[in-house]
């Protein structure tokens, strides 16, 4: 029974440092999702300057534009950070609520134990002990039945130290545990609140749907700068197809429409703007589109993906993906991303989310096919 008991003793202390070192490693990914928020809410914060420092009412214009782009896919990534942390509380309470019941038992069965040893004490009551050590034969006998009464006592002391100690780890832990419930709770509150705000700015964006005949009087307004910037931007995207890896057999299959729902086209492949200027590709838009989901047109390889830009200019975020057999898509305008270079993905799977930046006069994606790196009518290979 003495052995029994040690053993059960240092299972208890086992699970006592383990515990410690698992509720360590929580704080420190707590801590760690809190100053990932808070880094979020300062970018917010300071997205207010850029408009305050626009010379121009253009630019202020613009400005706001952004604003509220870059205010969407930060408070995306905001309740991003709130669901992971909910996540993680709510592992944790599970975790504490296991380790309570562990310590639960343990107390049952160390209270079980010590009940029986204060049985046995009344049983052989303190004379029985005088006598064992008055019967002793020898001062040999005496020293060793006192050293076994000892053990003995150190023992009972033990039992009731380690019982102590359990139960205080017992309200601790219960005390963790509620205020990781008042946390989650806390939580949970803010994430609702930040995806009220995100309804809030895509129904506010500046316009509904992109307009194509604002987008032609501000190109035919400056066709020369236009006409440079754009073909910066092609000139860009040929170097990144130059530079491209891609899969040599095709992954097969049709391709799918990029954003479900959608299928309003307001600028279609070819020439435009009283033939000075060539489109790439389709813009698909309609009402609510900022912010919808923007999904594989077929399965492949994300090759590329581009988050900095310049406001106003070329096509603002933008991704690439590789489908193999010489067939790319490229999607743009983007409010945000949703994967890396390397991912692969499969047909239909979300990638983005529909934005408005780079040169846009309103929330569109504009799509399009490549054949071995040549921009293609997307449009026969649409099928739905």
């Amino acid at each position: 029974m003495k052995r029994w008991n040690k053993r059960l003793l240092a299972l208890i202390l086992c699970i006592g440092v383990l515990a410690c070192m698992t509720t360590a490693a929580f704080g420190d990914e707590i801590a760690d999702l809190n100053d990932r928020y808070a880094q979020l809410q300062k970018e917010a914060d300071a997205l207010q300057s850029k408009i305050d420092n626009a010379k121009t009412e253009k630019a202020k214009q613009e400005a706001i534009k952004e604003k509220t782009t870059q205010e969407i896919g930060i408070i995306r990534n905001q309740i991003a950070v709130l669901e992971e942390k909910i996540a993680a509380l709510e592992n944790e309470i599970l975790r504490k609520e296991e380790e309570i019941d562990g310590l639960e038992e343990s107390i049952d069965q160390n209270y079980d134990l010590f009940k029986k040893r204060m049985r046995a004490m009344y049983m052989a009551e303190n004379t029985s002990m005088i006598s064992l050590v008055l019967g002793a034969e020898s001062f040999g006998d005496f020293l060793t039945t006192s050293e076994y009464l000892k053990r003995v006592a150190q023992h009972d002391q033990d039992l009731l130290d380690g019982l102590r100690q359990t139960l205080e780890d017992v309200e601790a832990a219960k005390a963790a545990v509620e205020a990781d419930r008042e946390d989650l709770a806390d939580t949970k509150t803010e994430v609702e609140e930040k995806k009220r705000q995100l309804d809030a700015k895509l129904s506010s964006t500046i316009a509904e749907i992109q307009s194509i005949d604002q987008m032609e009087k501000e190109y035919l307004a400056d066709i020369a700068a236009k006409q440079k910037e754009m073909k910066e931007t092609q000139d860009e995207i040929d170097r990144i197809y130059a530079e491209m890896e891609e899969m040599e057999e095709f992954v097969g299959g049709t391709f799918m429409l990029p954003v479900p729902g959608y299928t309003y086209i307001s600028s279609y492949y070819g020439w435009r703007f009283n033939g000075s200027d060539f489109h790439t590709g389709v813009d698909f838009t309609g009402a609510n589109v900022n912010g919808k989901k923007v999904v594989a047109s077929n399965a492949g390889t994300i090759t590329f993906t581009k988050s900095t830009y310049v406001p106003g200019v070329g096509y603002g975020k933008y991704i690439i993906l590789d489908h193999g057999g010489g067939y790319s898509t490229l999607y743009a305008h983007l409010s945000s991303i949703n994967v890396s270079v390397g991912d692969y993905v499969k047909k239909g799977e979300s990638i983005a989310n529909v934005g408005s930046t780079g040169w846009s006069t309103g929330p569109h994606l504009h799509f399009e096919i490549r054949v071995n790196g040549k921009h293609t009518n997307p449009l026969p290979y649409l099928k739905g």
